[in-house]
C-alpha cells in the first residue's frame, strides 16, 4: 500500500522538531522514499514502520532517516565575498585586537562534507600567515555522520574544487589520483564533531569570534531559525561575527544582530554592551576598519539602513534574462538583503539556483520571499513551474492560481496554468487559459522569447489545445 501524503505529515512534523528541515508538501515523495527505503533495511512493512517511528520518535531512527534527506553538495569558497572579508578584515582585526596567545574561535555550524571550514582554515593561513602567529581553532559540526566521514577524510574531486586558485592547489593540497586531499597543517586547524542544531550546543562553540551557518536556516520554519539566531547570540563573543548564506535575511526575523558591511559581504555582528547602550548621539565610537555602520532609525528598534537598493532588482533580473546566473547570484551575494525590495531580490534569487537545477534551494528561497512577502508574483509563479515540472499538480495549481491573482496580465502563468488544467481534466478552465495566454501573447513580437521560449511557439500551442480540447468536449 502506498503511503498517502497525509499519513507522512506527522513524520515530517517529527522530522523539522528532531533536526529543523522543514520539508514542504512536494518533498512528502523523497520522505516517503527514504521510508520504504528504510523500512525494508529494517524489515518491516512501510506503514507500520511509519507508524512505529511517529509513536516512538525514535532518534536513532530519525538521524537515519535525515541522512537519507539531507543535501550536503557544497564547494570550496562557496561565498567568495564572506570570505574575502574574512582575510581582509575580520582575522586581521582579531589578530590586532586579541590578547598575545589568545585563540581565534570559529565555528563552522552545518559544515556538510568539510569544504567550508577547509576554505577558512586556508584563508586563515593566508591572512595570518604560515606558520600561523596565534592559534586559529574551527570547530566544524553538522548532523550527518556520513558528511563528516568524508570531511574527516578531505580528498575531494570534480566541482566542488572549481573556486580553488591554482596557486591554492599547489600550496594547500596534495595530488592523490584524480582527486586533491588537503594537506595536514590545514587539517590541524579543524575539529569535525557531529551535533544536532536543535541540541545544546557544544561547551567549546561558547566565545566563538566568527560563526559561519552557511544555507541551512533557510530549510528552517521562521520560529525554529528565529529560535536558533537567539541561542548563536547568546554564545558569540561580545563583537562577534555572524555569517549566514546570503538569502538567509533576519529582516524582519531576529534584531538583536546588527547587519554590516564588511569588505563588500553582508554580516551580522553581536555589539559590546558600551555601544548597545550608547545613544545614537552620545558618546564616541571606534571606527571599525573597513566596516560601513549602519544609521539607525532608533535606539529600541535597531533598524539598519544598510537596504537593499532596487537596482539589485532590475540588474539582477536583466543578468538572469541574459543567461548570466553566476553574476546574478554574485551580485545578490554582496547585497544586503534587508528593506521592502529584499523579498524580490530572494525570489530572482530562486528562479537562479532553479535555472541552474539547484531545486531544493530554488523552493526553499521561494518559501522565504513568501514568507517575508506573500505578494511577490514571481515567487508564486516558480514555486508553480516548478512543482509543475515534478508533476504535482495540485501543488503548481495552487500558486499559479495565486500569480494569476496578483498579476492577471501575465501570459506565462496563464499558459502555465492551462497546462495544468488541462492534465488534471479540467477542461473548460483549461480552455479558458488557453484562450487568455493567446489573448496576451497578441500583442508581442513573435520572435521574442519568454521564459526561454518563442512567442510564436507559445501561441501556436495555445491554439493547438484549444482545438483539440472542445473537439474532446
Amino acid at each position: 500500500m502506498t503511503l498517502s501524503p497525509e499519513s507522512l505529515s506527522p513524520l515530517r512534523d517529527l522530522l523539522a522538531r528532531y533536526c529543523g528541515v522543514l520539508l514542504d508538501e512536494a518533498r512528502l515523495i523523497t520522505l516517503r522514499s527514504a521510508v520504504e527505503r528504510r523500512s525494508a533495511v529494517v524489515g518491516r512493512a512501510p506503514a507500520q514502520y511509519l507508524a512505529d517511528l511517529t509513536l516512538s520518535a525514535d532518534r536513532h531512527e530519525l538521524q537515519q532517516l535525515a541522512e537519507l534527506l539531507l543535501n550536503h553538495e557544497t564547494v570550496f569558497f562557496r561565498n567568495r565575498p564572506h570570505m574575502e572579508a574574512l582575510r581582509k578584515t575580520l582575522l586581521p582585526e582579531l589578530h590586532a585586537r586579541l590578547p598575545p596567545g589568545a585563540p581565534i574561535k570559529i565555528w563552522s555550524a552545518g559544515c556538510a562534507t568539510g569544504e567550508e571550514p577547509y576554505s577558512i582554515a586556508i584563508t586563515a593561513l593566508e591572512a595570518l600567515g604560515d606558520p600561523l602567529p596565534r592559534p586559529v581553532e574551527i570547530l566544524a559540526t553538522d548532523l550527518s555522520a556520513a558528511a563528516l566521514a568524508k570531511a574527516r577524510q578531505g580528498v575531494y574531486r570534480g566541482r566542488t574544487l572549481t573556486n580553488l586558485t591554482p596557486a591554492q592547489r599547489l600550496r594547500f593540497f596534495t595530488l592523490v589520483g584524480d582527486g586533491l586531499a588537503v594537506q595536514e597543517r590545514v587539517r590541524q586547524l579543524v575539529t569535525f564533531t557531529q551535533h544536532n542544531l536543535l541540541e545544546p550546543f557544544p561547551p567549546a562553540v561558547r566565545g566563538t569570534h566568527i560563526l559561519f551557518c552557511q544555507n541551512v536556516t533557510i530549510y528552517f520554519s521562521l520560529d525554529t531559525c528565529r529560535a536558533l539566531m537567539g541561542r548563536f547570540y547568546e554564545i558569540l563573543t561580545e563583537g562577534g561575527t555572524l555569517c549566514l548564506g546570503f538569502s538567509e535575511t533576519l529582516w524582519n526575523i531576529f534584531d538583536r544582530l546588527r547587519p554590516i558591511a564588511v569588505d563588500g559581504a553582508f554580516l551580522y555582528r553581536k555589539d559590546p554592551p558600551r555601544q548597545r547602550s550608547l545613544p545614537e548621539s552620545g558618546g564616541k565610537r571606534t571606527a571599525q576598519p573597513r566596516m560601513t555602520r549602519p544609521r539607525h532609525t532608533g535606539s529600541a528598534s535597531r533598524q539598519s539602513a544598510l537596504f537593499t537598493d532596487e537596482t539589485v532588482v532590475s540588474d539582477g533580473r536583466r543578468l538572469i534574462e541574459s543567461g548570466q546566473i553566476d553574476a546574478a547570484l554574485d551580485l545578490f551575494a554582496r547585497a544586503p538583503l534587508a528593506g521592502r525590495h529584499a523579498p524580490a531580490v530572494l525570489a530572482l534569487a530562486a528562479q537562479a539556483h532553479a535555472n541552474r537545477g539547484d531545486l531544493d534551494l530554488a523552493l526553499a528561497e521561494a518559501r522565504r520571499t513568501l514568507e517575508l512577502n506573500p505578494l511577490v508574483t514571481e515567487a508564486h509563479l516558480l514555486l508553480g513551474l516548478i512543482y509543475e515540472r515534478q508533476q504535482q499538480l495540485p501543488l503548481a495549481i495552487r500558486h499559479l492560481e495565486r500569480a494569476r491573482y496578483l498579476s492577471n496580465d501575465s501570459p506565462i502563468v496563464a499558459f502555465h496554468l492551462a497546462e495544468c488544467y488541462r492534465q488534471t481534466g479540467r477542461v473548460v478552465d483549461a480552455i479558458r487559459e488557453y484562450r487568455n495566454a493567446e489573448r496576451l501573447l497578441a500583442g508581442l513580437p513573435p520572435d521574442q522569447v519568454l521564459e526561454g521560449v518563442a512567442i510564436h511557439w507559445l501561441t501556436e500551442s495555445c491554439r493547438r489545445w484549444i482545438v483539440r480540447l472542445e473537439g474532446e468536449r
